[in-house]
């Protein structure tokens, strides 16, 4: 993008312009190819070009050059604002990730691109081709007054600086990659060769940005004829592998070498080129090599140099011929196709690209799939024949389409009921041959056979068997679940332990089948009948959770659980230890029943004065023989059996 330069009119005039697109038939293996490598999908940008490549600086962000900078990347978009143009790929696309040149120019007089080509790899005297592709990135924008579009200068010059080449190419405006080319003759004396490709876009203020791909430095050669049967032959043909096998031969004429030395050459399936030994004459004899070929494609070319002793760095090439190798598709029909009158008629191809099919009566469709009729009749009988075919590449396959009388099948009983353990005969009606399966698609488990009408069934878990009932090929299909009662069980749950005037909740289990279920005894219970019943017993008591089968099975199940009521403690407040022999001890009703309780009296400075484990002995007021005086005294009892501890205050009095 040009930035702050003087604005100057483009003279198109002053240029030498020489477009010429397309490689010609005469050109060789390129002595020099720069196509920028490649990356992957996590290497969108590429390394810069090797020191003396370029007189230009790389650097960008983003994948988006800074102007007057250049970036080596496989992918852009958003530019400058969407300026422009998306770039995706690279012009060779041998490589989905290979990378392109692209420039975000400016007036300067740089170097995109030099190379020092070694003059070994020429024919001295020989004309070239030098080649680059090009696209235009800035289509998308406004051209605004100072904007020019890209020229480039192509120069090839010797080593010590003789020009043998130098045109101004350009200026280019089409977004999509287009070959430029100069042609030139090498040194005589066998120098090196420098190419060089230059900014020509001089003028302007904005602009000149583009793209650049796939460098190349050719030879040209004599025009080469090649072709299938003859040297104008055809240059690309498809073979079959199922049809006859096919004999080829190859011609080419060579225009102005008198005595030409040939070698041909095979790149199968994009493996490379690779010279065929032996093969040095005009025409190349394949009569044996496509009787059974490998599927695939073949490409063949003839390599010409002026005679024997001249050097391959002048050979040049034919236009490849390409012959490929088509599979048939695979697909076949059926033999038969059986239908049930009044069914729905369609029969499926595949494989293919395209297909041709023809009715009985002679009608076709080149439908994928062939929907004969919604209602097949026995009018709908006869040959059905279907040509699938794949890039010029056919098999024709037919199927006799029958059509079977209609039946109606059905079962006795659709939803029997059985007790686990116990068995149940099904039975269907209509057709002459039956396959049986559970749900719909797994081996019959729990059937004693599964190709008879009326197999016993003897499933351990409710069940859905599914029969397809045929005659002669008519098939239907019918559904039989058997519904299996489980067995009962019962969980009373844990033994539970509750204080006196309390109330609890049980917690009551069962399994089974839409079982029966209660609990006994129901003295203190809400609601017998129910699995989390409300119990608020006054002493300790066992209750027994019942549980029947469904549906007269005849299994019944019982658990317990037992109850643990501790008695409410009556804890008196004052006492009189005078010994008048009323009220002379303190003794908190029911603790006998907490056996493992520990009761602790405390003076008010927290000083112990009496403990007991259970109700073994009562306070009586006396600590080491002597008795305490009157006061408020504090208790603490530990209940144990995981039981909140009570505490309190008592009054001794006089």
């Amino acid at each position: 993008m040009l930035t702050n330069k003087r604005a100057l009119i483009l003279s198109a005039l002053a240029m030498l312009l020489t477009l010429k697109v397309g490689a010609q038939n005469s050109l060789g293996d390129p002595v020099l190819y720069e196509d920028f490598g490649f990356g992957g999908v996590y290497s969108p940008v590429g390394p810069p070009l090797p020191a003396g490549n370029t007189t230009m600086a790389p650097g960008g962000s983003d994948r988006c050059p800074l102007p007057g900078r250049y970036m080596i990347l496989n992918t852009s978009s958003n530019c400058y604002g969407d300026t422009f143009s998306t770039i995706n790929f690279d012009h060779s696309g041998t490589n989905p990730y290979g990378y392109l040149m692209m420039i975000n120019g400016d007036d300067k007089p740089v170097v995109y691109y030099t190379n020092k080509i070694s003059g070994s790899k020429f024919c001295p005297g020989t004309k070239y081709q030098l080649a680059a592709f090009f696209k235009n990135i800035n289509t998308q924008m406004p051209r605004p007054a100072g904007y020019v579009d890209p020229s480039i200068s192509f120069t090839v010059k010797t080593a010590n600086g003789a020009v043998l080449a130098n045109e101004v190419i350009g200026p280019f405006t089409s977004d999509t990659f287009t070959q430029y080319h100069i042609d030139f003759v090498s040194p005589a004396d066998g120098s090196d060769v420098i190419i060089s490709l230059n900014n020509a876009s001089l003028t302007g203020t904005i602009g000149n940005d583009f793209a650049m791909d796939d460098i190349t430095v050719k030879p040209y050669g004599p025009q080469i004829e090649a072709g299938i049967g003859s040297s104008t032959g055809i240059t690309k043909t498809t073979q079959c592998l199922d049809d006859r096998p096919a004999r080829y031969i190859l011609k080419s004429h060579v225009y102005t070498y008198t005595n030409p030395q040939y070698q041909w050459q095979l790149n199968y399936n994009k493996t490379g080129w690779k010279p065929l030994t032996g093969e040095t004459n005009a025409d190349l004899n394949l009569a044996i090599d496509f009787l059974a070929p490998a599927s695939g494609t073949y490409q063949y070319r003839v390599g010409v140099i002026s005679g024997p002793g001249a050097s391959l760095n002048c050979q040049t090439f034919s236009e490849p011929i390409v012959i490929t190798v088509q599979k048939n598709p695979e697909f076949k029909l059926p033999p038969i196709t059986y239908v049930c009158e009044g069914q729905a008629l369609s029969i499926h191809a595949d494989g293919g690209t395209d297909y041709l099919w023809t009715y009985p009566d002679g009608r076709t469709s080149t439908s994928h799939f062939l929907d004969v009729t919604p209602n097949v009749t026995a009018a709908d009988e006869g040959t059905y024949t279907v040509t699938v075919s794949t890039i010029g590449c056919s098999k024709t396959s037919s199927t006799q389409v029958k059509v079977l009388p209609a039946f109606n099948a059905s079962v006795d009983n659709e939803n029997p009921v059985i007790c686990k353990g116990l068995s149940v005969q099904l039975n269907v009606n209509g057709g002459n041959s039956y396959k049986w399966f559970k749900d719909e698609d797994s081996p019959a488990t729990g059937l004693d056979h599964d190709d008879v009408k009326n197999p016993v069934a003897s499933p351990t878990e409710t069940t859905k068997y599914s029969v397809f009932v045929s005659n002669e090929g008519c098939i239907q299909q019918r559904i039989v679940t058997v519904t299996v009662i489980q067995p009962p069980t019962a969980n009373a749950g844990t033994d539970r332990t509750m204080t006196e005037g309390e109330t609890i909740t049980l917690q009551g289990a069962v399994t089974g089948t839409s079982p029966r279920y209660f609990w006994t005894p129901a003295d203190y219970m809400d609601d017998p009948t129910s699995l989390t019943p409300k119990i608020s017993p006054p002493e300790d008591i066992t209750y027994t959770l019942h549980v029947e089968s469904a549906e007269n099975c005849g299994v019944s199940y019982e658990d317990e659980m037992h109850v643990r009521v501790f008695k409410k403690l009556v804890v008196p407040s004052t006492f009189t230890p005078n010994s008048d022999g009323v009220n002379d001890t303190w003794r908190v009703a029911n603790l006998s029943t907490y056996p493992q309780s520990v009761l602790t009296i405390y003076t008010r400075e927290g000083g112990e004065v009496f403990r007991t484990v259970g109700d073994a002995k009562q306070w009586n007021g006396i600590l080491n023989g002597k008795a305490l005086p009157p006061g408020t005294y504090y208790y603490v009892i530990d209940l144990k059996n995981n039981l909140p501890k009570k505490s309190g205050w008592v009054l001794l009095m006089k």
